[in-house]
């Protein structure tokens, strides 16, 4: 799986990035330049906020917050890679 890494598709992503994604994703569409950096920018902001959550007291809410908080990013992930910007 290295070359999906160095911008090669693999058999899971396709080569094509107008190709229509389906909400089920069977093959996923190969990212622009700019919505590759918008992905890591998005990632590296959900850590950011990972960091500071990670500093509160351990329990329950904290959790929670981690939990909401990876599905958040998820989400936004999904966002961008569902759709063409």
């Amino acid at each position: 799986m290295a070359n999906v890494y160095e911008g090669q598709p693999d058999a899971r992503q396709s080569g094509d990035e107008a190709m229509q994604v389906s909400r089920f994703r069977p093959r996923y569409r190969a990212l622009s330049h700019e919505e590759v950096a918008l992905h890591d920018e998005l990632k590296d902001a959900y850590a950011r906020v990972e960091q500071f959550i990670c500093l509160l007291p351990a329990g329950r809410y904290t959790a929670l917050a981690l939990t909401t908080l990876e599905e958040s990013c998820m989400w936004a992930v999904k966002a961008l890679t569902d759709t063409k910007l």
